[in-house]
């Protein structure tokens, strides 16, 4: 993770503003990933008895479906906002946007009952998956008497999630 942040205001080149009590940059990337189970990627098999020919004869049935192919899902991110505050104090805004990247997405797959194991799911490792969005926040203070103080904040927020590649995906 890296991440910088700038006073903007404190700068001496800045002309300084009365109501402009502070500015400040800021920026963030990082990356990280998602170890799969330590047995995800292994298949599991169980002793059984089988008849045959009217014998009874030791087998082994494949009881979970493991995938050699699974990696660890990894995901980088940049976020970048701007905070000031105005007024000496009493009107803060902060925006932010962030840009969410996980490739080799670590999903857990139904699988159909013609597999032949007594199994249901694994996890398999699909494309990338991007997540993406603004965040703002606003707090005022109109109101500041030395007995009484009105203070509000409104915040929101957008998100979108998508689906960039689905990868291979095999039946």
């Amino acid at each position: 993770k890296l991440s910088v942040s700038w006073a903007v205001s404190g700068a001496p080149f800045v002309p300084r503003l009365d109501w402009l009590s502070q500015l400040r940059l800021r920026a963030a990337y990082g990356a990280s990933g998602q170890q799969p189970g330590a047995t995800d990627a292994l298949s599991f098999f169980t002793a059984s008895t089988a008849i045959a020919e009217g014998f009874e004869s030791p087998g082994i049935a494949l009881s979970t479906l493991g995938n050699v192919d699974l990696k660890p899902e990894r995901s980088t991110e940049f976020e970048g906002g701007i905070d000031w505050t105005l007024l000496d104090g009493r009107v803060i805004t902060e925006v932010t946007y962030y840009n969410k990247s996980s490739k080799d997405a670590l999903v857990e797959r139904i699988l159909p009952p013609s597999v032949g194991t007594g199994a249901e799911d694994r996890f398999e490792n699909l494309g990338e998956i991007r997540n993406w969005g603004w965040e703002w926040l606003i707090t005022a203070q109109p109101v500041q008497l030395e007995t009484f103080g009105w203070d509000f904040t409104v915040n929101g927020s957008h998100n979108s999630n998508e689906i960039v590649d689905l990868g291979r995906v095999s039946s």
